[in-house]
């Protein structure tokens, strides 16, 4: 959630640093901070809201080293005295966190009793004044923050700059850290991206790995394992560099258009490249998908795949409730991980409890470098490029074409998946047309005075409901629900009054599913409801629906154009009530605490 970025070297930092928050404003932020070493002492500036160059910040003296962050409030309301760096008593250091102290109150009330007085009510001023109390015992500033590293619980990663030395001191563990090796300087940030227009030579931390920077010079050590590490510098091949709106008024829109793109890029794996899972998949005695919000709906999607195109014994577990299906986890059971950051703090925990059962881990993930893919026996990338909107869209289609491959490639019929795709992607390009973005806008316009609202699939389009419903409601903020059509009779066609808004999504009508919802919008629509179908043009000219958006069905992989329109009717429906669409509220990308 939070986003760290340091620079030490021999370019002047302001700059840096600047454009390296925000590169990481996708992650989710209410507030930021910068610190910079000038003639040995610390400069700082923070602020609340967006990142944004004022007259203040332009005061900020510039140097060589300097450390910043984007804070998303967890200890504390969002005010400038809460955001971070947050400096030493005597300013002779400075330090940025990624993460939550879970013994923050007990270390907290230990320091107050020793009569500690605090300025913010953040779990990250407590890890200062303990660094500090280990200073007065005459320790070095780097064993100070070691000693006090190794007494916090929980998943987290700090950065300080020290005002003496001029270094920069870094430790990880669970939330992302990964250094930048550049001619003349050293990066340090929360992933690649922040960093990718400088250099794509990186550095992957592991746990308990701490860094000391100074310039060009690195030391890694583990702290736990008490001895130095050797280096090692992995370039990388695919390293997204551009942030570009383009035409485009926002970066949803275009990351929606981008997906005529992304998904034929997600699924250039070759045969070879997949036939050590496609073996591992054929081998398991049952495969797990695992993970959470909109990358746990994309698992839900491929173990659907996996189920009915591979019949594989597949079950999608949402990562936050891994720990309910401990006790039936075998050894030969396989997981795959879904995530878009990578570091999905949930994820990595159900993947480390799955992996102690024994379980092999492969993963689908966007950025490079992270945690879920380096913890992973088989890992494997979207390829989608930047996703900058919080609420994921190219992302999760990629993520599903992949699973759809390997699902194709299971059951042998892997030429057949890529022509699919090919007929698929091609055939999406007609929902980028003028007559798609119109029809999504005037449904945005219908529901921009509804607060409810519900959308019924069947079969391949479940987890399409679930998600479009999730997707509709991350920047709207309206109240929308994705449920299986048989759910309908079974309780949720009590909330059906006149104008509710009821979206069926139909497959062809060769499926016997389409029947099913035709019977279900028919019991809404006799109630009120004003009904939207999404899905195959067989029923396009149906009097049960308002209105109707046709959407491309290729073979088995049509659900997945599916969810497209809902994307755009998200899109158009917060265009219209005004919100912010890239950075909703309360949202972070990258969800790095539990």
């Amino acid at each position: 959630m939070c986003g760290i970025f340091g620079y030490s070297g021999n370019k002047r930092c302001k700059n840096e640093i600047f454009k390296g928050l925000k590169r990481l404003e996708y992650r989710g932020y209410d507030s930021w901070g910068i610190a910079i070493l000038n003639e040995g002492k610390i400069n700082q500036y923070k602020n609340i809201g967006e990142i944004e160059t004022d007259n203040q910040l332009k005061k900020l003296k510039d140097g060589t080293v300097g450390i910043g962050h984007t804070r998303w409030a967890t200890h504390g309301g969002v005010t400038t005295k809460n955001a971070h760096p947050h400096i030493s008593t005597k300013k002779d250091f400075t330090l940025v966190q990624n993460g939550i102290v879970e013994n923050f109150d007990s270390l907290k009330k230990e320091l107050e009793k020793k009569k500690e007085k605090f300025i913010s009510q953040t779990d990250t001023e407590v890890i200062v004044k303990l660094i500090e109390r280990e200073l007065l015992k005459k320790k070095t500033l780097k064993d100070a923050i070691i000693t006090v590293f190794k007494q916090l619980e929980g998943r987290n990663t700090i950065a300080v700059l020290d005002s003496k030395s001029g270094k920069i001191y870094a430790i990880r563990n669970g939330s992302p850290l990964v250094v930048g090796v550049d001619n003349g300087g050293t990066y340090l940030a929360s992933d690649t991206l922040s960093f990718s227009t400088a250099t794509n030579k990186v550095i992957l931390l592991d746990d308990y790995d701490m860094i000391e920077i100074d310039g060009e010079k690195i030391q890694i050590q583990n702290i736990m394992k008490r001895k130095k590490k050797r280096i090692e510098i992995k370039e990388l091949k695919h390293q997204f560099s551009e942030i570009d709106k383009g035409k485009y008024d926002h970066f949803m829109i275009k990351e929606i258009v981008d997906q005529k793109k992304t998904i034929p890029l997600a699924t250039e794996y070759t045969e070879q490249e997949l036939k050590p899972l496609v073996q591992a998949v054929r081998k398991a005695s049952r495969v797990y998908t695992v993970g959470a919000g909109t990358a746990g709906f994309a698992a839900g999607q491929v173990a659907y795949f996996l189920r009915n195109i591979a019949k594989i014994d597949a079950q999608d577990i949402k990562s936050y409730e891994f720990k309910s299906y401990l006790s039936i986890i075998k050894k030969s059971d396989l997981v795959i991980a879904f995530s878009q950051s990578g570091e999905t703090a949930d994820t990595i925990e159900a993947i480390e409890g799955l992996k102690k059962k024994g379980c092999k881990v492969a993963s689908i993930v966007n950025m490079f470098g992270t945690t879920i893919s380096r913890i992973s026996d088989y890992e494997f990338y979207t390829n989608a490029g930047p996703e900058i909107c919080v609420a994921s869209t190219k992302v999760f289609t990629a993520q599903c074409a992949w699973g759809y491959l390997l699902a194709m490639s299971v059951a042998r019929k892997y030429k057949q998946a890529q022509s699919n795709i090919k007929k698929l992607t091609k055939e999406l390009s007609k929902l980028y047309g003028k007559k798609t973005f119109l029809q999504t806008w005037s449904v945005g316009k219908l529901m921009k005075k509804r607060e409810h609202a519900f959308i019924l699939g069947k079969g391949e389009n479940s987890c399409i409901a679930l998600e479009g419903a999730l997707k509709i409601k991350e920047i709207s903020y309206k109240h929308v629900e994705g449920f299986a059509a048989g759910e309908l009779k079974h309780g949720v066609i009590a909330l059906i009054e006149k104008g509710t808004v009821v979206f069926g999504i139909l497959p062809e009508k060769k499926y016997s599913e389409s029947n099913d919802l035709i019977s279900a919008m028919e019991q809404v629509k006799a109630r009120g409801a004003l009904t939207i179908g999404i899905g195959s043009k067989d029923f396009q000219k149906n009097k049960v629906f308002d209105k109707y958006i046709v959407t491309p069905q290729i073979d088995n992989i049509s659900s997945i154009g599916n969810v497209i329109p809902f994307q755009l009717i998200s899109y158009y429906l917060s265009l219209e009530l005004g919100n912010n669409i890239d950075k909703p509220r309360n949202l972070a990308k990258s969800v790095t605490v539990k």
